[in-house]
């Protein structure tokens, strides 16, 4: 039998002598030490706040509810976003190495949804790697972001929607996602006629293009053998998407010659190793933040948004590499203490 005993909070008291200096004709105190906080809560607490915000989700009432219900601790409703702006400060050079490192990666997924500052418009971009994710929140969804997240001397491969935000890219270095092409596709068979005759044989090369693409990832198909047997269905699909430029309706005429135009960038997983046919790595990190601005609707301050950045890339980063977030959020506010 597992059980949670009930939890005492540890209050440390702190007494300093303060008086007034003839000499400075001035009122002076003593300092507290090395590593104490000016404020009533300490660092496991803080780091404790903003777990609970950042990556369960809690508005900051109950927040205020599970603090006084579980740890016996009480504060006032405005100290959760205090101490968020805290976490933020303490989190602030960690994301500026995880931002540098990001464009140094030899492949990065790169997405963005949207998102609420203050009522306006803005949108949550992040860049993923394996074991980082880095999160930024802008009012543009433009390509000055994107080439600000990767830097503009970017050398590594991005993996993406077909979003012209990142069509500064060159095809060459670029990977058009296949999960979203798949629902391209599918739109195409739902349009009916010859859209759904040209839609079904191309979900169909995609078919056999997935299962080909997880035998030579799992390591049961050799690359070079991989390669040699997509080059005819590479073949196949672009002949398929020309096809349906030249017969299939406007709207799905329009999405196949749009989709040509990336043509060099659906294949580059196959010759590039280390690179996947699908964002889903970008798309899956996001989807925490999607739920909580359905929660929260957004942000209510430049501040606010700065905090969310940081916590959800610190949140995901760690989960990434399996670390203990709390314990690595003390850490970081410890740190932060003794400067």
């Amino acid at each position: 039998m597992v059980e949670l005993p009930r939890i005492v909070p540890e209050v440390r008291q702190y007494e300093l002598h303060a008086g007034w200096c003839a000499d400075c004709n001035a009122w002076r105190c003593a300092p507290l030490p090395a590593g104490v906080p000016e404020g009533n809560f300490g660092p496991r607490l803080t780091g404790f706040i903003a777990l609970c915000t950042g990556r369960l989700r809690l508005s900051k009432r109950l927040v205020q509810e599970l603090l006084e219900d579980v740890l016996g601790v009480e504060l006032a409703l405005g100290s959760v976003s205090n101490l968020e702006q805290w976490v933020s400060q303490a989190l602030a050079a960690a994301v500026s190495e995880a931002r540098a490192y990001v464009q140094t990666q030899p492949a990065v997924h790169q997405d963005e949804t949207g998102w609420w500052q203050k009522h306006a418009r803005a949108w949550l971009w992040v860049a993923s790697t394996a074991t980082v994710a880095v999160f930024l929140i802008v009012k543009s969804r433009g390509k000055a972001v994107a080439q600000t997240m990767l830097g503009q001397g970017f050398r590594g491969t991005l993996i993406s929607d077909r979003w012209c935000a990142y069509n500064w890219v060159h095809a060459l270095k670029r990977q058009v996602c296949w999960a979203h092409l798949v629902r391209e596709f599918e739109g195409f068979v739902e349009r009916g006629g010859e859209a759904k005759r040209l839609g079904e044989r191309l979900l169909a090369e995609v078919f056999v293009l997935f299962e080909w693409w997880h035998l030579a990832r799992d390591g049961l198909l050799k690359r070079a053998t991989f390669q040699r047997k997509m080059r005819p269905l590479m073949r196949e699909v672009e002949r398929l998407l020309a096809e349906a430029a030249q017969v299939c309706p406007k709207p799905v005429a329009g999405t196949a010659r749009e989709i040509l135009k990336l043509k060099d960038a659906l294949w580059t997983f196959v010759y590039t190793e280390g690179v996947e046919p699908t964002n889903n790595l970008a798309e899956r990190d996001l989807r925490h933040a999607v739920i909580w601005r359905k929660t929260s609707f957004g942000t209510q301050s430049e501040d606010g948004s700065r905090f969310v950045e940081r916590i959800l890339t610190a949140v995901m980063s760690l989960r990434k590499q399996e670390r203990n977030v709390l314990d690595a959020l003390t850490a970081s506010l410890e740190a932060h203490l003794h400067g």
